[in-house]
């Protein structure tokens, strides 16, 4: 019997409280290598706005901007890529084949269930594709400067039925069937991760050494089981696959194969099993959480969205509808910025840009110097912001104009459960 199983079940408190240390999230991260602490705490999150920066400035002190631009736009150490369940995300050039071997081919599988309804020929999209990509071995170009090359005969618009799966017109599909095919990615045109101008560019131009198929699904799912429990564990073989997009057989094959061993633990008021790896058992079982360590994480930080529950894991059941947004008055199951303490989410938090400062609401009244700890901790974020970020933007592309972000917006729904009638709050 494994040694894990004749220890004490272990409560949850030490399981978040754990998992704060060792995604750097209690004291900074002890060297100044961005790409470093990268592979120490996993992928990160990309989604067009300012969580890069601010999840990285979370967990390492000496944080700069330009730093992390300087490694993603000159260097290519970090590359954004669509990955795991058709995120983006920032992930080691060393990690690129893994990542872009397990990208969904959802595009490709809608073209072919919806093949009858579509105005366009699979010979005028080949046309299509060849052409986008005969534009792009000529350098890098935006979506605008790419339409403007294209015959007009190959540029059709799509119908209603169409636009409902994401089916916009040909050009936008050609794009996409090609980014599935490990052929074209999306970059920024400028050099911020946060900017909304894309341009498109040939693969083999940014990533010369990667084929994104030459690898085995087993491996690649091996590779990432070993990389997902390194940051994340303990965690469960669900949460994985969860995290990875892939079922739970897969993830258990990866899981398999992981070296160092992953053995299971007990966890308090739970009967599912989660796993570690085996050397890190001992420091596990000894560690002892600072004095209450707290910190400031942005929307779709990987300490809330690596795992598939937060509601019971990392927030009290009362606390349930707070650091979520609202759609039309319906809770969506997607963390904003939030404060955590102790690995708990106790707060949220946002940038005030017209006292250019940052406003919290914490949950409840905790002791003073808990409470000056976190206003400190926001301080220090605001004048980050201010004199080294700059523009901010704390949502992604996929916030629409009925979408609630605005904490104090959102403080109205509170206690009111999942579905709201916004007209009558």
């Amino acid at each position: 019997m494994p040694l894990s199983k004749l220890k004490k079940p272990v409560s949850v408190s030490h399981l978040n409280s754990w998992r704060m240390r060792r995604q750097f999230l209690d004291r900074p991260f002890e060297s100044n290598s961005l790409l470093d602490l990268v592979n120490a705490v996993g992928w990160i999150y990309s989604p067009g706005c300012s969580t890069p920066y601010l999840s990285l400035w979370a967990r390492l002190s000496s944080f700069r901007t330009e730093d992390l631009n300087k490694l993603v736009f000159d260097d290519h150490k970090l590359v954004q890529l669509e990955t795991l369940r058709g995120c983006t995300m920032l992930v080691p050039r060393s990690q690129a084949a893994v990542a872009l071997r397990i990208r969904p081919r959802t595009y490709t599988e809608l073209a072919k269930q919806a093949r009858q309804q579509m105005p366009v020929t699979d010979a005028e999209m080949d046309k299509l594709k060849t052409k986008l990509i005969q534009e792009l071995e000529q350098g890098s170009k935006t979506t605008a400067q790419l339409q403007a090359a294209v015959p007009r005969n190959l540029m059709k618009d799509f119908g209603p039925e169409l636009k409902r799966i994401g089916f916009i017109n040909s050009m936008s599909l050609a794009l996409n069937l090609l980014k599935e095919e490990g052929r074209i990615i999306k970059i920024q045109s400028r050099r911020r991760l946060d900017s909304t101008e894309y341009s498109y560019i040939l693969l083999s131009e940014l990533l010369p050494e990667v084929d994104p198929f030459a690898m085995r699904n087993n491996e690649a799912w091996a590779r990432l089981a070993a990389q997902y429990f390194k940051a994340e564990a303990p965690a469960r073989a669900r949460d994985f696959a969860w995290w990875a997009g892939i079922n739970v057989t897969d993830a258990i094959r990866g899981i398999e194969e992981v070296k160092p061993k992953l053995v299971p633990i007990s966890v308090e008021g739970s009967k599912d099993e989660y796993l570690m790896p085996e050397p890190d058992l001992d420091d596990f079982y000894n560690f002892s959480p600072e004095d209450s360590p707290s910190n400031l994480i942005p929307y779709r930080d990987t300490y809330l969205k690596g795992q598939r529950e937060i509601v019971d894991r990392f927030l009290r059941v009362e606390h349930a509808d707070k650091p979520f947004s609202r759609w039309k008055g319906k809770l969506i199951n997607d963390p904003i910025a939030t404060i955590v303490r102790n690995g708990e989410v106790v707060g949220v938090w946002e940038w005030n840009e017209s006292t250019e400062n940052v406003d919290l609401i914490l949950f409840e009244n905790p002791p003073k110097a808990v409470e000056k700890a976190i206003r400190k901790r926001a301080s220090a974020l605001a004048d980050f912001i201010r004199t080294d970020l700059g523009q901010t933007r704390l949502h992604g592309l996929d916030f629409g104009p009925h979408q609630m972000t605005c904490i104090h917006d959102l403080k109205v729904f509170w206690g009111k459960g999942a579905q709201v009638d916004v007209r009558a709050v």
